[in-house]
């Protein structure tokens, strides 16, 4: 005979909630991207250097989100924890971030 899951791990999360708390962090994820970017091209970053600063900012980001959010336990808010909140929107912040920051570095130096 099959053993039951425990139950405990079954209603662990409420998904509405997770859905939320998802929506909450790609807001967060989605505004400090397009600042990051602005503040990038308008400081004139170019190549690796605006990357640099991209990957730096991210750090600093997750790590305020996760301490200040998640009160050190993003297991609470998130199925996958750290993953959901440092690791999955990387890609679609980044291309968010490039846009920003090419725009705002023409606006600033090419068209004077």
């Amino acid at each position: 005979m099959a053993r039951m899951a425990d139950t405990s791990e079954l209603y662990k999360y409420f998904e509405p909630t997770v859905q939320h708390n998802a929506l909450a962090l790609s807001n967060i994820h989605t505004l400090t991207s397009w600042g990051v970017g602005t503040a990038a091209g308008i400081l004139g970053l170019t190549g690796w250097a605006g990357f640099a600063f991209f990957l730096a900012s991210w750090a600093v980001i997750s790590g305020l989100v996760l301490a200040v959010k998640c009160e050190g336990r993003p297991s609470v808010y998130f199925k996958s924890s750290l993953m959901d909140v440092a690791g999955t929107p990387l890609l679609n912040t980044l291309l968010s971030y490039v846009l920003v920051w090419t725009l705002m570095y023409a606006l600033v130096y090419i068209y004077d």
